[in-house]
């Protein structure tokens, strides 16, 4: 049987045509093959400079305003009992959006808050303690008591002013002592000219007894007037003195009194001021767990679906506030630590929105505005992104803005052609040869 071998072998290789083909090939084959090979290998040159092929950094963006919207979320578990507003109204600073339920009358609540708003510390002896005490003010109720309990004291204290008696008997001992002493003095002043006159005439008497004229008797008795006229003017300035010192001890007795009248007076001022400013923090806590208020002028738009009698959890956003004033859009990254090193300030940022698919409306561009040095809790760093155009797309077309938009961005860290590219491969490869 033939083998394969022996059926090749019958093949007539060596004829006149296949020997022409073979030995001299055609040359408009040799001419244009090679030029169609030339023109493929342009075409491939050109391809990838004109492609670009850049390196990316993914991360996730959020769009909002310079003023971003205010997001009120709930403090703590409790039903809604009170909605104010609507669904994409308009609402003005500080107007009260709902309420939640407590154990207080939330306008009772209100009412005093302004009270507390329109007195200051000086005027807090003119706090309407009356009306407020008909007030049901739930979980700020012990607050309210400690402080009214301080205000009564300080108003009973300047009524019935407990010190006066003493500072009133101080004096009059004073008074009554000072009268005394001008009596004294009087009596002084007599005494004075009595003891005077009975001098000159002991010293008369002195002479004649010398010229033995009286009797020693006599010079006797005048003696003994002298010394008695000397001992009334000691006898005086002894009680004057004692007097005097009587007056220092009133005088110290009433300044005694006078510093702990005043003494109590401001400890009890400051008292009722800092229970006020208790009051006042147990109020705002309240309000901020269940009063929402805007705290801007906006729209507002729910979180949820709210109605009246709804349980709500702490933590769960309610109602957000886009601001009217939206100046410029600013878009906020959280780049992961993987090639955070690579972006840099001024790079081009791609930004595919989740509210309007980039397929259809294309993608908004932005650059790099900052970086932060250091990153957060779970290794991210958190990069600001400007946006030049606005949220004009790729495909032409401005994007509307009423909210925050959320969705993918893509850094450009290296806008690389495709030749650049293998390049940048060839010679890290010989690098790490």
């Amino acid at each position: 049987m033939e083998t394969k071998k022996d059926i090749l072998d019958t093949v007539q290789l060596h004829s006149e045509g296949v020997q022409d083909i073979l030995t001299l090939p055609p040359h408009w084959m040799i001419r244009w093959g090679n030029t169609v090979i030339m023109v493929i290998l342009l075409l491939i040159l050109l391809m990838s400079y004109v492609i670009k092929y850049p390196e990316f950094v993914p991360s996730k963006v959020i769009i909002s305003s310079s003023n971003p919207p205010e997001k009120l979320e709930a403090r703590t578990n409790s039903k809604v009992e009170e909605i104010f507003v609507e669904d994409h109204q308009k609402v003005k600073k500080n107007q009260l959006l709902l309420v939640l339920q407590s154990t207080a009358d939330y306008r009772d609540v209100i009412r005093l808050r302004n009270i507390m708003d329109s007195l200051d510390c000086k005027a807090l002896p003119h706090f309407p303690l009356a009306e407020v005490a008909r007030f049901k003010l739930g979980e700020v109720q012990a607050d309210y008591n400690a402080f009214a309990k301080a205000l009564t004291d300080e108003q009973l204290y300047a009524r019935l002013q407990p010190y006066s008696p003493d500072f009133a008997a101080a004096e009059r001992g004073l008074t009554e002592s000072r009268n005394r002493i001008r009596t004294l003095q009087q009596q002084k002043e007599l005494e004075q000219k009595k003891y005077e006159v009975s001098k000159r005439e002991f010293d008369r008497y002195q002479e004649l007894f010398k010229e033995k004229v009286v009797s020693a008797a006599e010079m006797g008795q005048e003696k003994i007037k002298f010394l008695q006229a000397e001992q009334n003017i000691e006898n005086l300035n002894v009680t004057i003195s004692q007097l005097q010192e009587s007056i220092l001890g009133i005088e110290k007795t009433r300044s005694g009194v006078a510093i702990s009248a005043q003494k109590d007076q401001i400890n009890l001022s400051s008292q009722t001021a800092q229970l006020f400013e208790q009051l006042r923090r147990s109020v705002k806590s309240w309000e901020q767990n269940y009063l929402f208020t805007s705290s801007v002028d906006g729209v507002v738009g729910f979180q949820q679906f709210l109605g009246k009698n709804q349980f709500v959890k702490s933590g769960d956003i309610l109602v957000a506030v886009m601001p009217e004033d939206k100046n410029m859009l600013i878009g906020r990254l959280q780049v992961p630590a993987t090639n955070s090193g690579k972006v840099k300030e001024g790079q081009k940022v791609l930004l595919k929105l989740d509210n309007y698919p980039y397929q259809e409306f294309g993608s908004v561009q932005g650059k790099v505005k900052s970086i932060a040095n250091t990153p957060d809790k779970d290794g991210n760093y958190y990069v600001n992104v400007i946006l030049p155009d606005g949220l004009k797309t790729s495909f032409h077309k401005t994007l509307a803005f009423d909210k925050e938009l959320k969705g993918n961005a893509e850094i450009v860290t290296q806008d690389l052609r495709l030749i650049e590219r293998f390049f940048y491969q060839l010679r890290k490869l010989l690098r790490s040869e």
